[in-house]
């Protein structure tokens, strides 16, 4: 069946999500997100393109962006042909770490753009990775909040809200928890499951693997015993999934064995 075209934006302006595939973790460590953002930049630069904002989550990638229709497949060709090469030397695999077909909608009038920037910026809330959007150090939050940023272009933002106090009050008012989860710095009762980030430390803690990716190189009988640890653990199927590089019905099955 034949792919259905890409809807074009009139603005130019792009929500792109790039998923992993199978779900696999994609940032390990903090020198994985600093190479991916250095590779964003230098993307950036080549394609002269504005970014008006990222979010860095452990098996997709969310951003904000303004370029031609004519630029659209080659940057994202370049950026994750360039960070893939990187990631699998590193890693010491092979083959594709992104979904061939990336996602992208169209941003074609303000209250969209003001509203797919807060979505994005409060992705890590919604996982549970933190528990105010300005606490999670792999998006561009802060850049709205005086961080210097030079991937990002605040101006452009603040022109659509008429001023940073207003694109502020248009955050507080528009996120979707009451207590404003985006800039409050109050500590609140955080749900008790594990973060994704608490469920790679477990992983590599149990399995002495120095990353994901060494999960492919264990003999099954093996991948089943860390597999039911896991789980007693307390991780879920999904994230026992992305840290052991298996489908969630692989895990379901396992856990239902006799053993």
């Amino acid at each position: 069946m034949p792919r259905k075209p890409r809807i074009l934006s009139s603005t130019g302006i792009y929500h792109i999500i790039l998923r992993s595939v199978n779900q696999h973790i994609i940032f390990e460590e903090d020198s994985d997100y600093q190479k991916f953002l250095f590779i964003l930049s230098a993307c950036k630069k080549k394609y002269d393109i504005d970014i008006y904002a990222y979010c860095l989550m452990n098996n997709h990638i969310h951003l904000l962006i303004n370029l031609p229709e004519d630029k659209l497949s080659s940057f994202f060709q370049s950026l994750g042909a360039k960070f893939v090469r990187w990631y699998n030397n590193k890693y010491s695999r092979s083959g594709h770490l992104f979904q061939e077909r990336f996602y992208s909608s169209a941003v074609e009038n303000e209250r969209a753009f003001l509203s797919t920037l807060i979505y994005i910026h409060n992705n890590p809330v919604k996982a549970n990775m933190c528990r105010y959007a300005s606490e999670y150090r792999w998006s561009s939050i802060n850049a709205y909040l005086g961080a210097k940023n030079p991937l990002i272009d605040v101006s452009f933002t603040y022109n659509i809200a008429g001023s940073k106090d207003s694109l502020l009050h248009y955050f507080a008012k528009e996120t979707d928890s009451p207590d404003n989860t985006l800039f409050e710095n109050d500590h609140r009762e955080t749900n008790h499951f594990f973060t994704d980030e608490k469920a790679l430390e477990i992983f590599k803690s149990i399995t002495h693997l120095s990353s994901t990716a060494d999960a492919a190189t264990l003999d099954k009988v093996k991948r089943n015993e860390y597999v039911r640890m896991l789980k007693k653990e307390g991780l879920t199927t999904k994230q026992i999934a992305r840290v052991m590089d298996i489908s969630g019905t692989t895990v379901k099955r396992i856990c239902k064995m006799v053993h």
